[in-house]
């Protein structure tokens, strides 16, 4: 079948860079930040529920293996499958959830026609590697987002930087360049030894991500 070549709009938009992280799920370039929406009160309640509903079904799968039945459908059997269905929605709408919030920032990042868009090429399965950050970091669905924004801007024509995962963004200073080797996690405030540069730590590797010089095109 023939298909009209899409419209690509003219990006005149300045360059975004985009960092992810646990503490803010997304930190742009150009000021917006998005916070951890699994450390609302909202989702909270929400796999607070999950939760309880995954331990009763474990059980009634328990109770029902012990017990020996007949044949046809039980009680226990028809309670073991209202259970299943209320976790199955349950964890529909967790889902729907994040993808909603994903591509309301997708489609914010998209909506200024940037030159580019860079962003941290993360080894997501080594982070998974820390048994004390694996769970927040599988919540947080840092690989989805990335596939949705590389899907959209290649439909829209905007080049996408990926940054290497072993570049210093970090500890680099966006106003001088000047590496600072002792940087701390529990830092939030990066302070430049050699130009006495101030800025959010979050804020400052952002900026590096847009602007470094070492990326490769996504596509």
């Amino acid at each position: 079948m023939e298909q009209a070549d899409p419209i690509k709009p003219p990006l005149d938009g300045s360059p975004i860079g985009i960092d992810v992280g646990l503490k803010n799920f997304a930190i742009l370039s150009n000021g917006f930040i998005y916070g951890n929406q699994n450390k609302s009160s909202r989702l909270q309640r929400i796999r607070k529920r999950f939760r309880r509903l995954q331990r009763k079904l474990s059980r009634q799968y328990r109770a029902l293996k012990a017990r020996k039945l007949k044949e046809g459908r039980s009680a226990t059997d028809l309670n073991l499958a209202k259970t299943q269905l209320k976790v199955q929605r349950l964890y529909q709408r967790l889902t729907n959830i994040q993808i909603d919030y994903q591509n309301k920032i997708v489609a914010t990042v998209v909506r200024t026609k940037p030159q580019w868009v860079a962003l941290e090429d993360l080894n997501v399965s080594g982070m998974m590697k820390n048994r004390h950050l694996a769970k927040a970091i599988a919540q947080q669905g840092f690989y989805n987002l990335k596939v949705k924004l590389i899907a959209k801007c290649r439909q829209l024509g905007i080049p996408v930087h990926l940054t290497g995962r072993f570049e210093p963004t970090s500890k680099l200073c966006h106003n001088c360049g000047a590496k600072k080797v002792s940087l701390k996690l529990s830092e939030r405030t990066y302070r430049c030894p050699n130009c006495h540069y101030t800025n959010d730590h979050d804020v400052n590797a952002v900026l590096n991500i847009r602007d470094t010089a070492n990326f490769v095109l996504a596509y």
